[in-house]
């Protein structure tokens, strides 16, 4: 089972379903209200034979999930349904998560109407952009398309609950709009991470990376460090200096310079002075900070200093690699998901 999660987890799980011959369908959390679990944008796959990819909620919703799409799959053409847990009836008789939230999804047949779908967020991945899309719901059947940057993006208050709508307990039953409703959404590009150096604690870092679904990559000048057992298969490494790690790809959205030598860190942040990496995380003490930005130039100073975390990750107590491997994890999840 594949330790990978978040969106690159989903997107993975369909490429190999996909190019394995096998049906399954592509489930978007459209729009909420009140308390849910996940939010718009929210995706998760359901295979023929009931196996999933995603979540939608902590555990409650997750059967009648895959029993809409396994009807989607059947009928081979798109649904959609509202899960709706607001009422008491809900707590009773329903989901009994207690959650007070009502959560539009909408489900694609693949093969089929939802080929042109994941085609679109593969791509979007594979270009490092966020996917803007407008899903319709005309006669009940959903619809997508991708969004007209000048007007369907500008305009985001479909997003609201219908009017005069009831409370509901949770159904795998479709649920027809009471008028023709279109929403707007923006699914956020999966985060790409450049590890420079493999120290001891890039491999629980690079394991939690993994299960957040980033993109992740390592590299270090020294072959040896690069063959710990711990570091995960999957996740390329090179063995390079800092400064050709960094000229070799287009730019990450964060890079850990975390060399433990003083010269190779040094080396590694000349070259991301003049680089558009968002975040540029240094790690060590406060002191050895100091010292190498002070063999930096004034240009280059400047440059780093709106980027640069230093020491790198949030201060949640503990010592050692995994603790090390934890703060800083944190501190990018912090940044990733940081309100624009």
């Amino acid at each position: 089972m594949s330790t990978i999660g978040g969106l690159r987890g989903v997107l993975e799980a369909a490429r190999a379903l996909r190019a394995g011959g096998h049906g399954f369908a592509l489930a978007l959390v459209t729009d909420t209200e009140g308390s849910t679990y996940r939010k718009a944008g929210a995706l998760a796959i359901v295979a023929e034979d009931g196996a999933r990819t995603g979540t939608i909620s902590g555990g409650c919703l997750e059967p009648a999930l895959v029993m809409l799409c396994q009807q989607v799959i059947a009928d081979g053409r798109a649904g959609v349904t509202v899960f709706d847990t607001r009422g008491d009836d809900d707590l009773l008789f329903g989901s009994g998560s207690g959650c007070r939230g009502r959560m539009r999804v909408a489900a694609w047949p693949l093969p089929g109407a939802g080929d042109g779908l994941l085609d679109a967020l593969l791509a979007a991945d594979a270009d490092g952009q966020s996917l803007a899309l407008v899903v319709s719901f005309e006669g009940g059947v959903p619809a997508w398309r991708r969004a007209d940057r000048e007007a369907d993006t500008r305009n985001r208050s479909l997003l609201a609950a219908r009017p005069g709508e009831t409370n509901r307990r949770a159904t795998t039953e479709p649920q027809v709009p009471a008028a023709p409703t279109e929403i707007a959404l923006r699914i956020a590009p999966v985060p790409r991470v450049l590890l420079l150096g493999a120290g001891p604690e890039a491999a629980p870092l690079l394991s939690l990376g993994q299960a957040l679904g980033w993109h992740l990559r390592i590299c270090d000048h020294r072959e040896g460090l690069l063959g710990d057992a711990r570091i995960p298969a999957d996740v390329p490494g090179q063995v390079l200096r800092p400064a050709a790690a960094l000229a070799a790809a287009r730019p990450d959205d964060a890079v850990l310079v975390m060399t433990h030598l003083a010269s190779a860190d040094l080396e590694a942040l000349r070259a991301l002075a003049p680089r558009p990496v968002p975040y540029v995380g240094l790690l060590g003490p406060p002191g050895r900070r100091d010292e190498l930005l002070a063999m930096l130039t004034d240009d280059e100073r400047a440059a780093l200093q709106p980027r640069l975390r230093a020491p790198v990750g949030l201060f949640l107590g503990g010592d050692g690699p995994e603790a090390i491997a934890l703060a800083i994890a944190a501190d990018l999840q912090r940044h990733f998901h940081a309100s624009p």
